[in-house]
C-alpha cells in the first residue's frame, strides 16, 4: 500500500515538473508579429458543437491561435525604439495564467489593412489558410481603415481637391484649417458623412467571415474586436467627430448582426477607454490601450 502511495506521489510531482518547465514554441511570420502562452474562453453552442473552452484546453501542448487584422492587431507602434505588444499576446498570456496549456500564436496582421485587403491580400494566402484551418483561437481586428479611407475621401469630396493624401490625418489637418476659413464646411461635412455607404464594408465583411467559416475548425473560438474612434484624439471640427462616431456605430452594428451567424464573439473596443490611450500619433492603441484591448477579450 504504501509503495503504491509513494509510485502516485512520484507521478505526480513528475507531471508537475513537465508542465513548469514546458517550452513554449514561437512561431516566426515574415512580416508579422509573434507571441504566445495558454487560454480561457467561454462556450459558444452552435446546433451540436461547442466552441472551445478553457477546461477542454487544459493540458494541453499544442493548442494554435491565429492573428488576423490591421495595425491594431499588428501591435504597431510609431516609435521605432518603443516596442507595443499587441492585444492578442496580451491576452493569451493572461488567460495562460490560469491555464495550465501551451501554445503557439501567429499574427499575420499588417499596417493599414481593411476589409477588402484582407479578402484579396490575407485570406488568400496559403500559409494564412493553413493557419486558420489548424487553430483553436482565432483574432480578428478591422474596419478602422475602412473608416480612415472614406475619411480621406469624404475630405476630398468636402473639399472639392483632387489632392491624394498620405493618411487620415493629413487630410483631417487640412480639413481642420480649411473650417477656420470657412465654417459654411461643416454643412457639408454632415452631409457628406450622412451620405456614408455601408454596403461595401458589409458585403466585405461577409466575404470575410464566410472564408473564415469555411477554413475553420468546427470548434474553433473566433473573437472579433469591433471599432473604437481612432479620429476622436486628432482635433477633427466636432460636428466630424459626432458624424464619425455614428458611422462607427453603424459599422459596430454591422459586426454585431453577423456574430450569431458566424459564430463569433465580439469584445466591445468602442465603449471601452482605449481612445484615451494612444499613441502620439493619436491614432494607435499605445501599450495600456492594447491591455484595455486584452482585458476585453479576457472578460468574454
Amino acid at each position: 500500500m504504501l509503495g503504491k502511495i509513494i509510485r502516485t506521489a512520484v507521478v505526480f510531482l513528475l507531471t508537475v515538473l513537465l508542465a513548469v518547465t514546458a517550452v513554449i514554441t514561437y512561431v516566426t511570420v515574415p512580416d508579422a508579429d509573434e507571441t504566445v502562452v495558454g487560454k480561457e474562453t467561454q462556450v459558444e453552442e452552435t446546433g451540436m458543437i461547442e466552441s472551445v473552452t478553457a477546461s477542454s484546453l487544459t493540458g494541453r501542448q499544442d493548442v494554435h491561435v491565429t492573428v488576423l487584422g490591421d495595425s491594431i492587431a499588428k501591435g504597431y507602434s510609431d516609435d521605432e525604439n518603443v516596442v507595443i505588444e499587441p492585444y492578442s499576446s496580451l491576452a493569451m498570456k493572461q488567460m495562460a495564467a490560469k491555464e495550465d496549456f501551451q501554445y503557439e500564436i501567429t499574427n499575420y496582421a499588417r499596417n493599414g489593412l481593411d476589409s477588402e485587403g484582407m479578402n484579396d491580400k490575407i485570406l488568400s494566402d496559403e500559409e494564412v489558410c493553413d493557419s486558420v484551418n489548424r487553430s483553436d483561437i482565432i483574432f480578428v481586428t478591422v474596419g478602422s481603415n475602412d473608416l480612415l479611407n472614406e475619411c480621406k475621401s469624404a475630405v476630398q469630396e468636402i473639399l472639392d481637391t483632387d489632392t491624394k493624401f498620405k493618411s487620415a490625418g493629413e487630410a483631417l489637418k487640412v480639413l481642420r484649417e480649411s473650417v477656420a476659413g470657412n465654417p459654411l464646411l461643416v454643412l457639408k461635412i454632415i452631409e457628406t458623412l450622412e451620405q456614408w455607404d455601408y454596403q461595401v464594408f458589409e458585403a466585405n465583411w461577409i466575404e470575410m467571415m464566410n472564408r473564415i467559416s469555411a477554413m475553420k475548425k468546427e470548434d474553433a473560438w473566433i473573437m472579433v474586436t469591433n471599432i473604437y474612434n481612432p479620429v476622436a484624439n486628432l482635433n477633427v471640427p466636432s460636428t466630424m467627430d459626432r458624424g464619425v462616431e455614428n458611422v462607427i456605430r453603424n459599422m459596430n452594428q454591422i459586426i454585431e448582426k453577423y456574430a450569431e451567424e458566424y459564430d463569433y464573439q465580439v469584445a466591445d473596443i468602442f465603449s471601452s477607454e482605449v481612445c484615451d490611450h494612444v499613441q502620439p500619433d493619436g491614432l494607435h492603441p499605445d501599450q495600456t490601450g492594447q491591455q484595455i484591448i486584452a482585458d476585453q477579450i479576457c472578460g468574454k
